[in-house]
């Protein structure tokens, strides 16, 4: 016998050993839930815990995230700085983002100082945290002093649709409060998963409160109105199994991320098919994962590369994203900058204009063109990003004179550039370098050549006569 037969006689071994070992286990699993009811429901609890607990957790991940991003944290210090609508269009997209870029229903943030509720769609409203008892929440949310937490309200920028908000508090270096972010996941996706659930398992599926104050159900009209009551909630590790008579049974578990207790109701009647119905999908899964790995292995080793690659990189510019951006920013915060580095912000004046009178293609030209003439003057000495809808920034080094010809060099570019849509483009520009301030971090550099940029703009429509819009 070859090497070649010996290693598929013992690959076919180790398959029939794991099935097998998956069968018995599996089978003495149905033996004991038949014998245990305990047992099946904290079986059961068990896959419908692991079902949901990524489905509701995730927000809450991005909530805490947005909470720490910089950029946030950052336009909501400088807020007041900013025109109305330059603060509303900045954050406005930075939420969009968000919303598209993480497939979240609805993203928002309040900012402590104005007072206004920024959605994807702008600034929806002003808070009136002393008369709205809609606007209610966040003062329970602030005066709770939680770093997160979890609501069950109707989203007014989606038709008033149920949705399971995460607030995070957003706070400043030293822990004053700059407002609050977070997103939301309508309750239509959480209830179809729940009616799978149920379906499946032949159960009844519910998310509480300490009090038993229902917040997710099936049944929408119960939500927030009815409670579970006569149970014991208990915020311990295991699940907690209550004999209610009659063939009924409930299992409890807590959900320390969000604060609820996961209530699973069953009929032991029901329990036989329920259990076969596991086994089935049990032994179907282990054979397609057997299968499913054998072809993954080789398909992730061709596309690793390349989906890190694309990860990285702006689709619509082919430049470096805003991912890429943050790493690299981090990176450069954790040592001292080179002699040479220059921090370059840039900024297509006019991208509104051109959008509202010529159509989005022709501002997604403007984009894609200014990205050509950033990258044909700068891209020789660093990397280039685009980090909002028309924003770059750029990370080089090279020396003071080489900057100063790059930079007019992009002045040409731009001047020369004509589209297909659009007859001109025009950039502002601002940049600091490690030269001229040699005490300061990446942040300081970033924060200077912002309002180098912003001066230019200013200078620029100035010069032009033209009116500036956002």
């Amino acid at each position: 016998m070859n090497r070649k037969s010996i290693s598929r006689l013992a690959f076919a071994i180790v398959i029939l050993c794991f099935c097998l070992s998956t069968f018995v286990s599996l089978w003495s699993l149905r033996i004991m839930a038949q014998q245990n009811l305990e047992a099946m429901g904290e079986t059961i609890t068990g896959r419908i815990y692991d079902a949901i607990s990524g489905e509701l957790s995730e927000p809450i991940t991005v909530a805490r995230t947005m909470a720490s991003d910089t950029f946030l944290i950052d336009a909501l210090k400088r807020e007041s700085r900013f025109s109305e609508g330059k603060a509303e269009k900045m954050i406005a997209d930075y939420l969009s983002g968000i919303k598209d870029g993480l497939d979240c229903e609805a993203a928002f943030v309040v900012s402590e100082a104005s007072r206004h509720y920024y959605s994807y769609a702008g600034v929806n409203k002003r808070m009136d945290l002393e008369n709205s008892a809609r606007d209610q929440w966040y003062v329970d949310f602030v005066s709770s002093g939680a770093p997160y937490a979890l609501d069950v309200d109707r989203d007014e920028v989606s038709q008033d649709v149920w949705t399971v908000f995460v607030d995070a508090r957003i706070a400043d270096e030293n822990g004053a409060l700059l407002g609050v972010c977070g997103v939301g996941a309508h309750m239509t996706g959480t209830r179809a998963l729940f009616l799978r659930l149920e379906k499946d398992y032949r159960v009844k599926i519910n998310l509480v409160d300490a009090e038993g104050l229902i917040h997710v159900d099936t049944d929408e009209s119960r939500l927030e109105t009815d409670r579970l009551e006569g149970l014991t909630y208990s915020k311990n590790e295991d699940y907690t199994f209550q004999d209610l008579g009659g063939g009924k049974a409930v299992v409890t578990k807590y959900l320390d991320k969000l604060d609820w207790y996961l209530v699973v109701q069953s009929d032991s009647s029901s329990a036989r098919s329920q259990i076969i119905n596991m086994l089935l999908l049990n032994v179907v899964m282990c054979v397609a994962v057997l299968v499913i790995m054998i072809l993954a292995m080789h398909i992730i080793a061709n596309r690793t590369r390349a989906l890190h690659a694309a990860s990285f990189t702006d689709q619509s510019t082919g430049l470096l994203n805003r991912r890429a951006f943050e790493e690299e920013k981090a990176r450069l915060s954790m040592s001292s900058l080179r002699e040479d580095f220059a921090y370059v912000t840039a900024d297509v004046n006019g991208l509104k204009t051109v959008n509202d009178n010529l159509g989005h293609a022709a501002g997604d030209e403007l984009i894609q063109g200014a990205a050509e003439c950033l990258r044909g003057c700068l891209g020789r000495y660093g990397d280039i990003y685009r980090i909002g809808g028309d924003e770059f920034a750029a990370m080089l080094y090279l020396s003071p004179e080489q900057l100063e010809n790059a930079v007019k060099a992009l002045d040409e570019a731009t001047a020369r550039w004509s589209g297909k849509l659009v007859p001109e483009l025009s950039i502002s520009c601002g940049y600091a370098t490690s030269r001229e301030f040699p005490s300061e971090n990446i942040a300081e550099l970033g924060r200077i050549s912002d309002e180098r940029m912003y001066a230019a703009k200013e200078a620029h429509y100035r010069r032009t006569g033209k009116a500036r819009r956002i």
